[in-house]
């Protein structure tokens, strides 16, 4: 399976093999910039609509939406049952894989459009400040 979204609206899941859409996933009409991040079971995805989606691998179903104040250009990561992401509001997330509730989150002042990494526990992004942040574990 292909996960993609796209500027027409829409998340696709794309069954590569049968070579066929095997489901569509739209809430509203904004565009899916990011990449997804890919579990067993689950899809999350930002959106233009200034929220992450979460959905089910299998049907393409919601379980959940988080909201931000700004758009989710940033692809987000997944860990330990947790999802890392950035805003174009200025801050960067951490919310639970399992009800999309905000564990932690830190104020940037500006848009974040990158991609997290991860590495021994360190979350490392880039911001339109021009500047490399690093966030590591509480000691």
């Amino acid at each position: 399976m292909a996960y993609i979204g796209h500027y027409e609206n829409e998340f696709l899941c794309i069954d590569i093999n049968a070579g066929k859409i095997a489901w569509k996933y739209k809430d509203r009409a904004f565009a899916y910039i990011s990449s997804p991040a890919v579990t067993a079971d689950r899809i999350v995805v930002g959106c233009r609509d200034k929220r992450l989606h979460c959905l089910d691998r299998k049907s393409g179903k919601r379980l959940w939406a988080f909201r931000t104040r700004g758009s989710v250009d940033s692809s987000p990561v997944v860990a330990d049952g947790k999802v890392v992401v950035g805003s174009n509001d200025g801050n960067l997330y951490i919310v639970s894989l399992a009800d999309g509730k905000k564990l932690w989150s830190y104020e940037i002042g500006e848009p974040i459009i990158a991609a997290p990494a991860l590495a021994n526990g360190t979350i490392i992004i880039g911001a339109e400040d021009g500047r490399v942040y690093a966030f590591g574990p509480a000691k």
